[in-house]
């Protein structure tokens, strides 16, 4: 039986457009077009909905001469009188001789992505390479770079998807995909390193976007403390050449167990926002010179604990070591960390034992702030505006405090809002910081009343009390 189409406003905002799959809003115009289709043995009628402006004359109605206006006039019912409204019928006939909203959604080629527009150079290349004569002068030669790129291309288009993955799986990538994606990314692996953290989180890995293939996106991660989810940061969107952190190298073969701590060791530093953005992975730097003197001078400790005054003594010394070695300590309380150790090690173990689990603990505050550095680099690479990557550290800190005390609910809140700042187009200043958080034409999603005051706060002295007091506690 041949479709039936009728005209109507919307009675809510629940159906969809079939071909946009936009909601149709209540009381807009919308097409519908209901087919009878038989379902052992009874026959079921079925609509599916259009706004006017997506809806295209059928074909087998163009094919018996129909046009926009004969199938207004014949072919459209109006149970509701909608045509009875002046204009209307217009309205709609134009909307349909319009083309039904345009050309249809074009299916996107992997060819046609960034990543594959590279790819397609790639293709191009190979033709050349195998026209090539040996009397050609360089100039007209294909470069050795793009050589390179070539046998490479075909060395991963000639594996299958298994093989693929398994490249994937010894880089320690995130595996998904077809294969002219997954080709894809072990070619930009192979060329430009393995992705590394995402610079803002420094917990989930970063993978290719599926969809633009230009870009590399956090896609979140699980924290076993809380036994949760935890969301993406949406603010990262790295392009893949340049500012995208790389690691080095890109095994071809599976990991030998040697290679594979190295890989956890990487791995660590990363997590840990160690490695700076777009920069190959160290070791970690040893200062073997800086513990031996501590170790050395350590050894002359007097180790007496039982007195309070003796115990008081005995870290202080120690204390003073660790400061003089360029330890990473609290700069205050660092007397009540060094004879907690102390405390809980002075029975089996000597001073210089002592000073090494301190050198373990705490680290040294040189590295700390490569770190922090390269950390604040990583932030600001990401914020729609660098001036804003302050704002971001600030939230993040406050959920990184949350989740250590167990309040992941906060803590997720808090993470929210460091997205949302991140995201910003413009930078939070004293004159807009609370207006982020009310009602009006700045009001962003994910921040509220008090995540506002915060941001005021933060950016007119640089500091919040309150995270003050956290990080006390």
């Amino acid at each position: 039986m041949p479709a039936k189409y009728h005209i109507e406003e919307a009675k809510s905002s629940r159906s969809k457009c079939k071909k946009c799959k936009e909601p149709i809003g209540k009381g807009e115009l919308r097409i519908g077009t209901t087919t009878e289709r038989d379902a052992g043995g009874d026959s079921v009628s079925m609509t599916s909905w259009h706004h006017i402006c997506c809806f295209a004359l059928p074909r087998a109605l163009k094919r018996e001469g129909a046009t926009p206006s004969s199938f207004v006039e014949e072919d459209l019912d109006d149970p509701n009188g909608v045509f009875d409204e002046e204009g209307n019928r217009e309205k709609v006939i134009t909307a349909i001789t319009a083309g039904g909203g345009g050309a249809k959604k074009k299916k996107v080629k992997a060819e046609e992505k960034e990543g594959n527009t590279f790819i397609a150079r790639i293709k191009r290349n190979s033709e050349v390479i195998s026209k090539e004569d040996e009397d050609d002068p360089p100039s007209k030669r294909i470069k050795k770079e793009e050589r390179k790129e070539v046998q490479l291309y075909e060395k991963f288009n000639k594996m299958t998807t298994e093989e693929l993955k398994d490249f994937m799986r010894w880089n320690r990538q995130i595996v998904g995909g077809t294969k002219a994606l997954l080709v894809w990314k072990c070619l930009d692996g192979a060329l430009r390193g393995r992705l590394g953290r995402c610079p803002m989180c420094a917990q989930s890995r970063l993978k290719i976007d599926d969809a633009s293939s230009q870009v590399a996106v956090c896609t979140g991660y699980f924290d076993e403390d809380a036994n949760m989810r935890v969301k993406e940061c949406t603010a990262v969107s790295l392009p893949l050449q340049g500012k995208a952190p790389r690691l080095q190298p890109w095994f071809t073969e599976e990991p030998l167990e040697e290679e594979k701590k190295k890989l956890d060791e990487l791995d660590e530093q990363a997590k840990s926002g160690k490695i700076a953005d777009g920069t190959e992975a160290t070791s970690k730097p040893s200062h073997k010179q800086e513990v031996s003197k501590m170790l050395e001078k350590a050894k002359k400790v007097s180790m007496k604990v039982c007195l309070k005054a003796e115990l008081k003594e005995t870290a202080g010394a120690l204390l003073e070591i660790a400061k003089e070695g360029g330890l990473n300590l609290p700069s205050e309380g660092g007397i009540k960390s060094v004879g907690r150790v102390v405390v809980a090690n002075s029975r089996v173990k000597c001073a210089s034992e002592i000073m090494q689990l301190l050198v373990d603990e705490f680290g040294f505050a040189a590295d700390e702030a490569k770190a922090a550095k390269a950390s604040a680099a990583a932030v600001k690479s990401v914020c729609k505006v660098a001036e804003n990557a302050g704002c971001y550290q600030m939230l993040d800190e406050f959920n990184m405090l949350a989740r250590k005390h167990g309040d992941f609910r906060k803590a997720n809140a808090y993470k929210t809002s460091a997205q949302a700042v991140a995201s910003l187009s413009f930078a939070v200043t004293v004159d807009n910081a609370l207006k982020l958080g009310k009602p009006g034409a700045l009001k962003t999603p994910g921040i509220g009343k008090s995540t506002a005051e915060k941001l005021l706060e933060f950016v007119e002295t640089g500091t919040v009390a309150r995270l003050e007091e956290l990080r006390a506690t």
